[in-house]
């Protein structure tokens, strides 16, 4: 071998181990991230590094894991309830790595077995991001989890099995047309016609989702506040108050009922609630987008202190300039819709928590509390204290 080409050879190799390095460097400054421990095995389920220490059981299952692991993409194994172990095959340097034992959710972390949370959307972007690194491949967060999801036949043979029942006893759902005209109404804001489909008989019936009655009567509730938060965001309103009202309704009922009649009425309340604010946008026919904007600002930050000059600093405009369209546009000047705006996120917490009228008066960020009594007395009619009382008794 010639001079020129052992160089050659030797600056091949040392290229090759620099980058080895290199991923390795990342590798390691990735765990603390995955929150779990990464291990290399060659093609034939060898260890090859352990970049953290593993228990000897969990190197014995990734050995038997890598044997069916060969993909052209991350893959992820199920081995306990939201408890994965993710494979990567690694074909330049013909080894896998092995991202151990992580917990997608907090109540299966498990220390005792070295098995700690990482929330789902972190553990996806760090897959994601770790696969690009070692690879040069790019995958989305869709694909990542679609390449890994394959229904057993458990679970095709339980879906067969209910669309036999149905078929077999004749059964119906509610119709579709009905449930479009329920969710048209709320698109357009048009009350009496949510009135109207909410009202008509059909033959069908809400679809079983769960053994439990109350159990299944929850999950339609849950799909039906979704579906009537999304319609109303298509009506046009703020996506962020349409999903923040659907998290509270079914917080609410996930944690404080257990009675079907009460679950229905609140979903009810909450389906016409959305159509009267989408009813109400029509109704102004808001066509200014910097009133869009005052209004998602205010939205966002209903717990700081708002002011007008902030608020038009925030948006690029004068503060008067600001006032004046606002006034203009909405029939109410822009510090009284701050309040009464402060009002409701108050009214919401008087109803649904156990904070104290001082607790709430500082959330919503008044002044004082006296200030807080004073502003929802002069809407309400009412004190905070005696709104409360009256709710809770309607409850009981």
């Amino acid at each position: 071998m010639c001079k020129d080409s052992r160089f050659r050879f030797v600056y091949h190799y040392r290229i090759i181990g620099l980058v080895y390095m290199k991923d390795k460097f990342f590798l390691m400054h990735m765990m603390p991230i995955v929150r779990a421990h990464i291990a290399i095995f060659d093609e034939n389920g060898n260890v090859k590094e352990q970049l953290s220490e593993s228990r000897e059981e969990d190197l014995k299952l990734y050995s038997e894991i890598i044997k069916k692991s060969r993909k052209d993409f991350p893959y992820i194994i199920l081995i306990d309830t939201s408890v994965v172990v993710c494979v990567m095959w690694n074909e330049p340097e013909k080894e896998f790595i092995v991202i151990g034992k992580t917990a997608l959710y907090s109540e299966f972390e498990n220390r005792n077995q070295d098995i700690l949370e990482c929330p789902k959307d972190t553990y996806t972007s760090a897959i994601i991001l770790i696969w690009n690194k070692l690879t040069g491949k790019m995958i989305g967060k869709g694909d990542l989890w679609t390449k890994n999801i394959v229904l057993d036949d458990s679970v095709s043979k339980f879906i067969t099995e209910n669309i036999f029942e149905y078929q077999e006893n004749g059964k119906l759902h509610n119709p579709y047309a009905q449930e479009q005209r329920e969710h048209d109404s709320i698109r357009r804001g048009d009350i009496e016609g949510l009135k109207a489909s909410i009202n008509e008989v059909y033959p069908g019936e809400i679809g079983k989702l769960a053994e439990n009655q109350v159990r299944s009567i929850k999950n339609v509730a849950i799909a039906v506040i979704t579906c009537a938060s999304r319609c109303a965001i298509e009506g046009g309103l703020n996506a962020e108050k349409a999903f923040s009202m659907a998290d509270g309704y079914i917080m609410y009922i996930e944690e404080e009922m257990n009675d079907p009649v009460e679950i229905e009425r609140v979903v009810r309340e909450a389906e016409f609630n959305y159509a009267r604010d989408v009813h109400d946008l029509n109704r102004k026919n808001i066509k200014n987008p910097l009133i869009h904007q005052v209004k998602d600002y205010i939205f966002s930050h209903i717990h700081e202190q708002l002011m007008v000059r902030n608020i038009a600093r925030y948006i690029g405009v004068s503060p008067n300039y600001l006032s004046e369209q606002f006034s203009r546009f909405e029939g109410v000047t822009l510090k009284q819709y701050i309040i009464d705006e402060k009002i409701k996120s108050s009214e919401y917490l008087l109803k649904f928590t156990d904070y104290s009228l001082q607790e709430i008066s500082s959330f919503c960020a008044f002044s004082s509390q006296s200030r807080f009594s004073v502003y929802f007395q002069r809407k309400n009619g009412i004190t905070p204290a005696k709104y409360r009382k009256m709710y809770q008794k309607g409850k009981k």
